[in-house]
């Protein structure tokens, strides 16, 4: 039996597994943490309407939550400019792409992807395309004749892309993809995560979804691991995709959503000094004797050194950089590096590193990686806002030998 407190009916028991106070009627400065799994029904009725949808409102944090709920809600205006669009937040970039693609693709279905996509995004595609059942047809997605020659054999269901790429940073050309996918019945989905809606916004050029790890450059500030999925196809993203990402259990968690939604408040600050930063530094690399090639759209001799520039509204703020010592001069480099990092994420605060033949791409087999060129001797660099002089300083040390 529990002691009754003096001053109240309710034993103390009772009163440590109650939530007692009023929340205040005055709106707080910041979107707050609502940290619940579930949300009091209140009468059968009101129980009823909220699951089959004839009432607004929250009942388990898989299905819904008003913090995730302000963060999509943002996304959606950003990325779309007005009301039409919806966003779904996602435990991660990984689980905004098997979403999507499970929720758009059925079996003896078509998929034509590219060569040169992340690691892991190149694995789930192969998983999937096994488990569900639908062909996997890799193609230069800026030729046409190449799309038209595919379509005639194969209908196609959707197209996925990257662009840029990571880590090359190779671009798709997406004013045309739309337009020819939208002729033809095609879905599209561009994984806008290197870019951002700063850099570009696909869904205003004729693509259908656009995907994002907010791990990288939404939140930016290497403390948050989610995903988001965001369409104008408003009945298909409520009734379909997120219905399938509440059943998978690919939610994203309330705690995972503030800090992307109060990271995203510097965001065009954090953007804008990591592209000028990369571009100096790309500048930088390309002049160097030990650097045998370097991936960025800046560089005029890069193959999308145009397209990126027409279809961007700067540069991206990561590139790539191949090293003439190979492997060796990697292992090399990461020892004497003492501002940059060598860690396996991007767009951060701190200016990192990662050598993806070992890491993101270790997994794909060898003759894979070679016609991606992904290389021994090649480093993915992610630009952030440090002090320009140092970052070169650490290069320079870090390069001469």
């Amino acid at each position: 039996m529990s002691e009754k407190n003096i001053n109240n009916s309710l034993s103390i028991s009772t009163i440590l597994c109650s939530d007692c106070h009023q929340l205040p009627s005055e709106k707080p400065h910041i979107l707050p943490l609502y940290s619940t799994s579930a949300y009091e029904l209140g009468t059968l009725e009101n129980s009823v309407g909220l699951f089959d949808g004839s009432k607004e409102g929250y009942v388990y944090s898989r299905y819904g939550n008003p913090t995730i709920t302000a963060l999509e809600e943002k996304l959606a205006l950003i990325e779309c400019g007005d009301s039409d669009g919806v966003a779904i937040m996602t435990s991660s970039g990984m689980s905004a792409i098997s979403t999507i693609l499970f929720s758009l693709l059925s079996k003896e279905d078509v998929l034509v992807t590219h060569n040169g996509l992340y690691g892991g995004s190149t694995e789930i595609l192969e998983i999937l395309a096994i488990r569900i059942g639908f062909s996997l047809i890799y193609a230069d997605l800026n030729d046409l004749e190449s799309l038209e020659s595919i379509k005639t054999q194969k209908a196609i269901t959707a197209i996925y892309f990257e662009s840029p790429s990571n880590p090359l940073l190779h671009c798709i050309n997406i004013i045309q993809l739309a337009e020819f996918s939208s002729k033809h019945g095609i879905r599209t989905i561009c994984d806008n995560t290197i870019c951002t809606p700063l850099l570009q916004l696909p869904l205003q050029k004729g693509i259908d979804f656009v995907i994002y790890s907010t791990t990288k450059y939404l939140a930016g500030h290497g403390n948050s691991i989610a995903g988001c999925i965001i369409s104008k196809h408003k009945d298909e993203m409520n009734a379909n995709v997120r219905k399938n990402m509440r059943l998978l259990g690919g939610n994203c968690s309330p705690w995972e959503a503030w800090l992307t939604y109060t990271g995203l408040k510097t965001l065009e600050l954090r953007m804008m000094r990591q592209c000028d930063n990369a571009v100096q530094i790309a500048s930088y690399l390309n002049n160097h004797p030990a650097v045998k090639a370097v991936y960025h759209n800046s560089i005029p001799d890069h193959p999308h050194h145009e397209l990126a520039g027409r279809q961007m509204k700067h540069y991206a703020p990561l590139m790539s950089f191949e090293l003439k010592g190979g492997l060796e001069a990697v292992s090399q480099f990461m020892r004497r590096i003492r501002i940059i990092t060598h860690a396996p994420t991007l767009g951060d605060l701190d200016t990192l590193v990662l050598h993806p033949d070992t890491s993101s791409h270790r997994n794909i087999p060898v003759e894979v990686k070679s016609k991606m060129g992904i290389t021994p001797g090649l480093i993915r660099l992610s630009t952030d806002i440090e002090a320009l002089d140092d970052l070169l300083a650490d290069l320079d040390e870090s390069l001469n030998v």
